[in-house]
Parts: C-alpha cells; structure tokens; sequence
C-alpha cells in the first residue's frame, strides 16, 4: 500500500470510521494511579533573540504513590546553533535536579548530532571525563538503542560501513571548502559549503582527529567534540545496561509504574529502510544511483588527494588531465613565440580565471550596459569554469545520507495506564513509517497492529522538526483520530530558514496545517509559547489542554496523563 508525504497536494477527505476498542486496561488503584509529564526542552536562555531549540530531548517523568521515574529520549541541537553548549548545559543541569542523578531509561534513537550533541556538550553530567577517572553527574540504568547499533550484528555492521564512508566524506568535503572559501583560495571548493551540501552536514556533526568514529575521539585532556558515533560507543561504555531493539518487539519500561512499550521501527527490510520518499513522489533526480562511487570521490577529493588520485575519477583521458587551474591561474602572459603549454595557459587564465578584464566598450559603453553580466567584461570569466561543477553531487549525495540516518531511528510507542499511546516517531522517513505495518505486536495473548496504535495516540512528537517526508498521511496522521489528540514539534523555524542554500521549513506549511487540524488547535511547539501562537488563535480553546501546559524558557511540559 503506497502512501503521500504531507508535501503532496491535498486530497479529499475520507469518512473516519471509529477502530475497534482497544482491550480494556485494569485501572490501578487511587494511590498508584501515575501522573505522566512529558518535558520538550528549548533553553532559552536570558536576553536571546532565539525562541526554539532545533534538535530533539525529552524528559518523561512518572510520577506515582510518591515516587518518580524517569525516560530521556534523545539530547541534541543543530550544530552551529546559537549558544549551544550553554544551551545543553543548562538541560544536562536540570536533567540531573529532576532526576536526582539516576536515570531510569534512556533512548537514543540515532547518531545525528541534532539528537545527540548534548552528551557531548554537557559531557561531566552523561559521560564524565575518563581521562581524570571523574564519573559522571547522572547515572543512567538502562540504555535502549535501535538493532542498526548493535555491533554484533551484522546487518547493522553493514550498514554503519556504509554510512560511515559517506557521512565522512561529506563532513571532510564541508571542512575543506570552508577552510578556501575562508582563506580566499582559488579553488572550486571555495564556494559556500552549503552550496553543495546544502547545510544536511550539520546533522553528522563535527569530525575528530579520527574520522571513523572509532576509540579516542574522547580527547584526554583535549576537549574534542565528539562526532555522533563516537557519542553512541561513549554512551554504551556509562550505561549499566544497552538493549538493542527490533520492529515487533514489546517491552515494559524499568520505571516503578512500568509502561509498555512497543517498537515500530526501524526496519529490518532493506527497501523500507532506504525508502525516503513516497512512491508516487519519488523523483530519481533527487538521488545518486551511484551512491558508492560518489562517496569515494568525496572521500578523495575531500582529503587533500593528488592530482594522479584525482585523474582517476575523470570523466576525460588523462591525456587532458595534465593542466590544473592552479597552474592555469598563476601563468604570465605568453607571446606568439612562447611554448605552446604556456600558451593555451595564458589564453585558459584570460577566458576563466582573468579578474581583470577591461569593458569590451571602454567609456562608450550603453547605458544600461552591466559588465558584471556581460561575459566579455568584469570580474565574471570564473562562470566559464566547469571545474567546480562536480560538486553538484554532494547536494544529492547529501540528501540521501541524512534521509537513510533518519530511516534508522528507533520508533517507539509508550502505552498508558488507560491503553492510549504516546508516539515518538524521532525522524523516522516513509519507509519507516510505511514498515509499522508490517508485522503485528503481540500483548496480553492478542496481536496489536500498527493501525490500532495510532488510533489510541494521543500524544505525537512530531517526525523530524514537522519535515516534509516525516509524518504520513493514510498510514500516519489520519489514523491519530483520538478527539484529545496533541502534536509537539521541536524546533526552530527562524533558524531552520537560515540553513543550506534555500533554508528549510521547519515544519512544513502542510504538515502544519494537517497537524493543526487533527489536533484541534492543540499543538505545542518548542519555539513559540502557547498565547502569542497566531497559528491556533482560530481554534477553541480548550481549558483542559491549557491547564495540562506549563511553559518555561528552560521547556514547556505537558502533562498527558492522570
């Protein structure tokens, strides 16, 4: 069964049909009946013209006869977001208050650096630092992780191969056209990095000295940041105890009022697992079908290789490999009696390279004549060059990377003590979405489906920062029919509009509005506060969901059961 993005254009509205009855759940009594709060983190911090935080962490607190427990589902930001380390201080610190310094559960659902900075940054509070033998500040009980982490595993090994030689490429190629676009070096790489990457590095996060993500990145005594990878390896390395999860699995939580869990994603089929877009809106161009060969010429390119490494990747006979434009920009002008290398130099660096061509009318040029888009005056023979023109294949190169990562996640579906669900979709794309319904989840001596899990959802975290490919219509939203229904969205739309070469939209304008009409009006967004929100103004208010919302400029909490 295919399915559309809520990108796609709009369609008519089918009749709801009611899902059966979910099975009846026995109501613990009056003294153990838990409150549950779920706690979407922003960091504003005092005297900031930011309002959100693009990246995902959320505290679950279960509060019971007294007692309370605890769940952290990611910790992250954007890198080069404003403030960030703060930022993340700031959470690791109230995480540590709320927790009084054991963490019951944490869930890492994948390696972007928007999900996982945080342990990084607030690195005394999750990591401590092994180099002085300081432990740190939180003791966390229990880890859960997606199977793709497991290292045993095979499949996942094959896949963190795969990822790794593409992730490293596009982070190396990144660095080095920042470094000659800052150092003014003429060179195609000199471009803006987001140009050709379109900012999707920022999702990997920062390279250490050792780019494979392997032992060391830790840095004693160097304060290196730790790149996604090796933040998941110094995590399993704290924690008391790492479970890896599987699609169908279900399992209780290691809280005092456990909560069952059931694990929707990621897939284990490969085509759901590559599957970013829906069917009907794929478009071939967007993707490299040669992914591989793409990445190892990032990968050489990117590291500094020779010409002779360089040649092997040409397109052209190495017979015409021979000039580079280093030579051809550095060449003196050459007379009709100098060496013909040196000529075809001197005429390739007057026609691409020359910056300082006179106008081709001297003073009697017309009016409305522009030297800066003439090709024959100015400063403009560099848009002749073709050389920089391969780099062209890093924006899809890049494109398709941060959605397979995002594929990855570990979905989870929490259920409450009244049978109802709170879904964590992380930044699951469509195939991990369309994957939910491909097996059944077995409870209580009865098979569960995906379709009724939706239907007993009344708290969605939003996929993705509200993207466009990470919230499904047929198979996603229209399902969420509970008339209590609440969406949350990390993110930071003002900030999401300054990446890449574009900016993204963060959420999409049609995921929005979807999002806003499921939801009656009841969406919580981490980078606006609830009364100054022109966007659900034209809904009724509703007390109740009012009263359950507390906002701070540390986090806005929403207390979604009891």
């Amino acid at each position: 069964m295919s399915d559309t993005s809520l990108n796609d254009a709009p369609r008519p509205r089918r009749r709801r049909t009611r899902p059966a009855a979910p099975p009846a759940v026995p109501a613990p009594d009056a003294a153990g009946t838990p409150q549950v709060f779920i706690r979407l983190y922003r960091a504003r911090l005092p005297g900031a013209s930011y309002k959100g935080l693009l990246g995902d962490c959320f505290l679950i607190r279960i509060v019971a006869g007294g007692v309370q427990s605890t769940i952290l589902i990611d910790c992250g930001i954007l890198l080069g977001s404003p403030d960030a380390a703060a930022r993340m201080a700031a959470i690791g610190a109230d995480i540590v208050k709320e927790t009084g310094g054991t963490l019951d559960l944490l869930v890492v659902t994948h390696e972007h650096w928007d999900h996982v900075s945080g342990f990084d940054q607030a690195r005394d509070v999750f990591l401590g630092d092994p180099a002085t033998g300081t432990p740190p500040k939180l003791k966390i009980a229990q880890m859960w992780m997606a199977w793709t982490e497991d290292l045993a595993d095979p499949d996942a090994s094959a896949l963190r191969a795969r990822f790794d030689k593409t992730g490293t490429a596009l982070a190396l190629l990144a660095e080095r056209m920042a470094a000659d676009r800052a150092s003014g070096a003429a060179s195609p790489f000199a471009a803006a990095p987001e140009a050709a990457t379109l900012g999707l590095e920022k999702f990997l996060g920062p390279l250490g000295d050792d780019p494979t993500g392997d032992a060391g990145l830790l840095g004693a005594g160097g304060g290196k940041r730790l790149t996604g990878r090796a933040i998941f390896e110094a995590l399993k390395s704290v924690s008391v105890a790492t479970r890896y999860l599987s699609p169908g699995t279900v399992l209780s939580t290691p809280t005092a009022s456990p909560l069952r869990a059931y694990v929707l994603g990621p897939p284990r089929n490969l085509k759901r697992l590559f599957k970013d877009l829906p069917t009907k809106a794929e478009h071939g161009s967007l993707y490299l079908d040669r992914g591989g060969y793409n990445a190892a010429l990032m990968l050489d390119v990117a590291r500094g290789a020779d010409a002779d490494d360089l040649a092997r990747h040409s397109p052209f006979s190495r017979r015409y490999t021979g000039i580079h434009s280093v030579e051809v920009e550095a060449a003196p002008d050459a007379g009709p009696d100098a060496p013909e290398p040196a000529r075809i130099r001197a005429w390739l660096r007057g026609r691409y390279f020359d910056s300082h061509v006179p106008c081709r009318f001297g003073d009697d040029a017309p009016p409305k004549h522009d030297c800066a888009k003439d090709l024959g005056c100015g400063a403009r023979q560099g848009i002749r060059r073709i050389d920089g023109d391969w780099l062209a294949a890093a924006g899809p190169l890049a494109l398709k990377l941060d959605a397979d990562t995002n594929n990855t996640s570990l979905v989870l579906a929490f259920e409450l003590p009244d049978a109802s669900i709170m879904l964590f979709a992380a930044d699951a794309q469509v195939g991990n979405w369309e994957s939910w319904h491909d097996q059944d989840y077995s409870a209580d001596g009865r098979a569960v489906t995906a379709v009724e899990l939706l239907a007993r959802t009344r708290f969605y975290k939003v996929g993705h920062h509200g993207s466009h490919n990470a919230t499904l219509t047929d198979q996603g939203l229209e399902r969420m029919t509970r008339d209590d229904l609440v969406a949350a969205i990390s993110t930071d739309f003002e900030l999401g509009r300054q990446q890449g070469s574009k900016g993204w939209n963060m959420p999409n304008e049609r995921v929005k509005a979807a999002l806003l009409r499921q939801s009656k009006g009841r969406l919580i967004r981490s980078d606006r506060d609830r009364a100054t929100d022109d966007d659900v103004a034209g809904f009724a208010a509703d007390p109740d969901f009012v009263d359950r919302l507390r906002e701070t400029p540390l986090y806005i909490e929403y207390r979604v059961f009891g």
